[in-house]
C-alpha cells in the first residue's frame, strides 16, 4: 500500500505493518431483550459479560489494552437530559441522530474538523444541533493509550424534514452517505486533522469504544454507569489484535458488528469488492453511489472490512440477516437435506458476492435486530442462554452473566453457518432455521438461479494427438509464458531416494537443475531445485531409504 494512503494515527504503533494483514481474535457477544423494553440492566449485563471475556483480549505492560467497546441503541433519556443541560433545542419525544467522533487534540484542528462535519450533514438536510464533550476518566488508560487518546465528542443531529419517522431507512442512508463524504473530505486535508474517526453515525445505534480492556471501559466512560443509559440491545467486544499493534480506530464494535476470528479470504474479498465498484448501481442511491467509494477502508482490519461490506448491503435495502447470509453462507454444495428454497438462495447469491470465510463469530445489530452468527467453518465458539422473560445472552464463553438457573429456558451453542436473531420490533426470537427460511422465501431465488446458471456437463474422453514441440512452444508464448519457462527440462541431474512409509519402500527420483531458485536436499547430499517427482528406475542399491520427502530450505 502506498505510504500516502496510510494513516499515521491508525497505524502509529505499527507503522511498517501492512494493514492487509490486520486480523483479530477476540471475545464477543450480545445481550438483548426480545420485547424491546429498554433498561439500564441490559447495558449492565453487557458490561459484566465484557469484563468476563477480558482474558480473550490483551494488554501492554503499561495497562494499555488492545481495545474494548459496546454498541447499543441510542439512550434517549440520557441525551434529552444532556440537550437540556447544553441548551439545545431537542424536546422529549423528538427524533434525533447521534454521531460519535474521535477528533484531533488541538483546538484549531477540532474546529476545522467539526466545521466539515456540520457542513456535510447540513447539506444532507440533517443539521447538527450541537456538540457534546463525552465525559472520560483519562487516568484509567495506560500511558501508551493516553498518549494517543483523541478528543471524544458527540454530535447531536436533527431529523430530516419528515421527522425521520416516515422512512427511517432513508435517514440511515443519508447518514451513511454523509459519513463517507466526511471521511473523504477529512482525508483530503492531510495529516493535520488526525486523529479523526467516526465511531458511529446513526439514528438507531451508538458506539462507545476505547484503547483499553473490558474491565476498564465503564470506569473510562461515566456515561455507561448512568441509570439514564437505557437500551434493549447491547453488543460487546474485547479485542485481541493479531499480527499488529492495536489502535483507537480498530477497537470494536464497528458500526454494525463485532467480530471474533479471522477472515482468511480477506485479500480476495477486498479485491473483488474493489473490482465491482465501477458497476455499483441502485435506484436507492442514484448518483450518490459515487460518494460511497471506496467501499472498503484500506487501513482497516479484516473485521473493519467485513463491517464495510455488511454496511453497504444493509444500507442498500437488505436486513442484516439477509446480508450476513450472503457474506457468511452455509456449506450448501451437495447438501441434499437442505431445504430447496434455502439452497436456491445460496446458489443465486454466490453469483453476486464471494463468501467471507473465517473462522469467524459475529455479534451484529442495526438497532432493531440483534444476533450472533458463525461462518461455515464453525471454529469460533458462540454459546447462548434464553430466559423466561425473553432475555437473550450470547457470547464467546459460558457464564458471562449471573442468571438464576430457574429462569433459563434454553441453553445452546451455534454450529457452523448458524445464527440466532432477536427482533425487537416483532418481539420475537428467531432460531437458525426459522430466520433463514423467512429470508429465503421472500423471492424465487431458486428459479432465478436455475434460469441463469448453466452447469458444465462431463464429456466423453477425446483423444488428442500431442503437439509438435515448435507448435507447443508457440502456443505457450502466446498464452504469456516466458521463453525460459518453455525450455526442455530433461537436461538436469537426478538424485534418488526411497520412501520408508511402507514395508515395500517405493523409490522417487528428484530431477533438479541449478537454473531455478527453489532448492531441495536429497539423501544423496546434493542440493538442487526440484522440477518434478517421478518413479525412480535406478537399481535399488542406488537409493537410500528416507522417512519423507525432500525438505525445502
Amino acid at each position: 500500500m502506498p505510504e500516502r494512503d496510510r494513516s499515521s494515527w491508525a497505524n502509529r504503533r505499527a507503522p511498517h505493518l501492512d494493514p492487509w494483514r490486520e486480523q483479530d481474535a477476540c471475545g464477543v457477544g450480545f445481550v438483548a431483550r426480545a420485547s424491546g423494553e429498554r433498561s439500564h440492566e441490559i447495558l449492565a449485563f453487557a458490561l459484566q459479560a465484557l469484563a468476563r471475556v477480558a482474558h480473550r483480549g490483551a494488554a501492554a505492560t503499561d495497562n494499555s489494552g488492545d481495545g474494548a467497546g459496546v454498541l447499543t441503541q441510542i439512550p434517549h433519556r440520557l441525551f434529552y437530559r444532556e440537550a437540556r443541560r447544553l441548551g439545545l433545542w431537542l424536546e422529549r419525544g423528538q427524533a434525533f441522530a447521534v454521531g460519535a467522533f474521535f477528533l484531533p487534540r488541538e483546538h484549531s484542528a477540532i474546529e476545522r474538523a467539526s466545521a466539515i462535519v456540520e457542513e456535510v450533514l447540513s447539506g444532507e438536510g440533517t443539521p447538527v444541533l450541537g456538540w457534546r464533550d463525552v465525559p472520560i476518566n483519562s487516568p484509567v488508560l495506560g500511558s501508551t493509550a493516553r498518549a494517543t487518546c483523541p478528543t471524544i465528542r458527540h454530535a447531536i443531529i436533527a431529523a430530516p424534514a419528515d421527522g425521520g419517522r416516515r422512512d427511517p431507512a432513508s435517514w440511515e442512508r443519508s447518514l451513511y452517505v454523509a459519513r463517507r463524504t466526511i471521511e473523504r473530505r477529512i482525508a483530503a486535508t492531510g495529516p493535520e486533522l488526525e486523529p479523526f474517526f467516526v465511531c458511529s453515525l446513526s439514528a438507531q445505534t451508538l458506539v462507545y469504544k476505547a484503547l483499553l480492556t473490558g474491565t476498564q471501559l465503564p470506569a473510562f466512560f461515566p456515561d455507561l454507569q448512568s441509570p439514564d443509559y437505557e437500551t434493549a440491545i447491547a453488543l460487546f467486544h474485547q479485542r485481541y489484535s493479531t499480527n499488529t499493534s492495536p489502535s483507537w480506530p480498530l477497537a470494536q464494535p464497528f458500526r454494525l458488528l463485532a467480530h471474533n476470528g479471522e477472515i482468511n479470504t480477506l485479500w480476495g474479498n477486498r479485491n473483488a469488492m474493489a473490482a465491482r465498484e465501477p458497476a455499483l448501481a441502485s435506484p436507492l442511491w442514484g448518483e450518490r453511489v459515487e460518494r460511497l467509494k471506496p467501499i472498503i477502508w484500506a487501513e482497516g482490519s479484516d473485521s473493519a472490512s467485513l463491517d464495510n461490506a455488511l454496511e453497504l448491503l444493509v444500507r442498500s435495502g437488505r436486513d442484516p440477516v439477509h446480508a450476513l447470509m450472503m457474506l457468511l453462507p452455509e456449506a450448501h454444495e451437495g447438501a441434499t437435506e437442505m431445504e430447496s428454497a434455502l439452497r436456491g438462495f445460496y446458489e443465486f447469491h454466490e453469483c453476486l458476492i464471494e463468501p467471507w470465510d473465517g473462522p469467524a463469530a459475529l455479534a451484529f445489530s442495526d438497532g432493531v435486530l440483534a444476533g450472533s452468527a458463525l461462518d461455515r467453518n464453525g471454529l469460533r465458539p458462540c454459546r447462548y442462554k434464553i430466559t423466561r422473560d425473553g432475555l437473550v445472552i450470547a457470547g464467546s464463553e459460558v457464564g458471562l452473566v449471573d442468571l438464576n438457573p430457574g429462569d433459563v429456558v434454553e441453553s445452546g451453542s451455534l454450529g457452523p453457518g448458524e445464527l440466532l436473531v432477536v427482533d425487537t420490533r416483532r418481539k420475537a426470537i428467531l432460531r437458525n432455521a426459522e430466520a433463514k427460511r423467512e429470508v429465503a422465501r421472500r423471492r424465487p431465488y431458486g428459479r432465478w438461479a436455475a434460469r441463469g446458471i448453466r452447469p458444465l456437463r462431463p464429456v466423453a474422453h477425446v483423444d488428442v494427438a500431442p503437439l509438435e514441440r515448435p507448435e507447443l512452444v508457440l502456443r505457450q508464448l502466446r498464452s504469456g509464458r516466458s521463453r525460459a519457462s518453455t525450455r526442455p527440462r530433461s537436461s538436469g541431474r537426478s538424485s534418488c531416494f526411497a520412501s520408508s512409509r511402507s514395508a515395500g519402500a517405493s523409490r522417487i527420483c528428484v530431477t533438479w537443475s541449478s537454473r531455478w531458485a527453489t532448492r531441495a536436499r536429497t539423501p544423496c547430499g546434493a542440493w538442487g531445485t526440484t522440477l518434478r517427482f517421478r518413479r525412480c528406475r535406478a537399481p535399488p542399491r542406488a537409493c537410500t531409504p528416507t522417512s519423507g520427502s525432500a525438505s525445502l530450505r
